[in-house]
């Protein structure tokens, strides 16, 4: 289980007040949902939903782990968004400009054959 993804599923399922509405809130289906918080639930050992037919409240324990995990996941944000800022702190075109010359001076010369003469 991906405990971020799992944290994250469990707070957009509180922030909705629906597996459903988070399922489409995350781009995914709503059994994947259902069972990140289920799994999220086993590792933790705690309910975190109450899940009734007329819809689904936090427990006790849910919503002190839900401000948790909300500000948990502000931070990975922030951190993401940092580390792509510091990477892309040097961006842009760079220009270098130098005197060009239309001929250079040096031409190369061919060198002459040698023959067995001496001058």
């Amino acid at each position: 289980m991906d405990r971020l993804a799992a944290m994250e599923a469990f707070v957009v399922v509180v922030d909705t007040g629906s597996f459903s509405a988070a399922a489409r809130r995350l781009n995914v289906g709503q059994p994947a949902v259902s069972k990140l918080v289920a799994q999220l639930e086993d590792r933790l050992g705690v309910k975190l939903l109450v899940r009734t037919t007329r819809g689904l409240t936090a427990t006790e324990a849910g919503l002190n782990y839900y401000e948790r995990a909300r500000r948990m996941i502000e931070e990975v944000d922030e951190a993401e968004l940092a580390a792509r800022g510091a990477g892309s702190g040097l961006t842009g075109r760079l220009r270098i400009c130098g005197a060009a010359e239309a001929e250079p001076r040096v031409r190369h010369r061919t060198p002459r054959r040698r023959t067995g003469r001496k001058r």
